[in-house]
C-alpha cells in the first residue's frame, strides 16, 4: 500500500517537481546523496577558510527523530505543499489508528494509541520525515545541510559575535526537535 502512495499517487514526483523539498536535504532524495551532502559542505567551508575566516559547526543528532513526528502537524505541513485529495487521506490513514505494545520473554503490554511518529523501515516512513523537517532551513539563518535527520549547522566567524546566531539557532531548533547532546559534535 505505500508503495502505491508513493509511487502510483505520485507523492514523491509531486514533492520533487515542485520544488517543494529543500535544497540542503539530500536524503532520500533523487540526484542526491551523502556525498553530494559532503561535497557541497566541504565546498562551503574551503571557500571560507580561503577568504581568512574561521568555521563554527555543530553536527546535530535530534532524540528518536522519526518518533517525534507530529501526526497533526505532518498532515498540516503536507497540506501547505500542496497534497490534498485521496493522497492525503491515504496519509492520514497510514498514520492514524495505530496502536503498539511490548512484548518481554513472552509477557505483553497493555495496547496504547501512536500518536506521533512515522515508521520506520517503511517505503513512506522517510518521505514523510522530509517532509515533517523540510522547513528547518527556513527558520535557521546559519548555513546548514541536511541528510534525513543528520543535520550540520554552521556559520563564518569574522567577529566574535557571529557565534550569536548559530548560538540562536541551536536555541530555537532544540524547542521545535530536540536534541540528544551526548551525540552532538561541535568542530571550531
Amino acid at each position: 500500500m505505500e508503495s502505491l502512495l508513493k509511487d502510483n499517487l505520485n507523492l514523491t514526483r509531486h514533492l520533487e517537481s515542485t520544488g517543494v523539498l529543500s535544497k540542503v536535504q539530500h536524503g532520500f532524495c533523487q540526484g542526491r546523496s551523502c556525498i553530494t551532502n559532503l561535497l557541497e559542505t566541504f565546498e562551503a567551508w574551503t571557500s571560507v577558510i580561503d577568504q581568512g575566516y574561521g568555521i563554527d559547526v555543530v553536527y546535530l543528532d535530534y532524540r528518536k527523530a522519526f518518533n517525534t513526528v507530529w501526526h497533526s502537524g505532518l498532515v498540516t505541513k503536507c497540506m501547505g505543499y500542496g497534497i490534498d485529495g485521496q493522497l492525503l487521506l491515504w496519509i492520514k490513514s497510514l498514520l492514524q489508528g495505530r496502536k503498539m505494545r511490548v512484548e518481554v520473554r513472552g509477557d505483553h503490554s497493555d495496547w496504547v494509541d501512536v500518536t506521533s511518529g512515522v515508521p520506520q523501515c517503511s517505503v513512506l516512513g522517510a518521505l514523510l520525515f522530509l517532509v515533517f523537517v523540510n522547513d528547518i532551513p527556513e527558520w535557521i539563518r546559519s548555513s546548514v545541510k541536511m541528510f534525513a535527520d543528520d543535520t550540520k549547522v554552521w556559520t563564518r566567524i569574522s567577529a566574535l559575535e557571529d557565534g550569536h546566531i548559530l548560538q540562536e539557532d541551536l536555541e530555537e531548533d532544540k524547542r521545535k526537535l530536540g536534541f540528544n547532546p551526548e551525540k552532538c559534535k561541535i568542530i571550531i
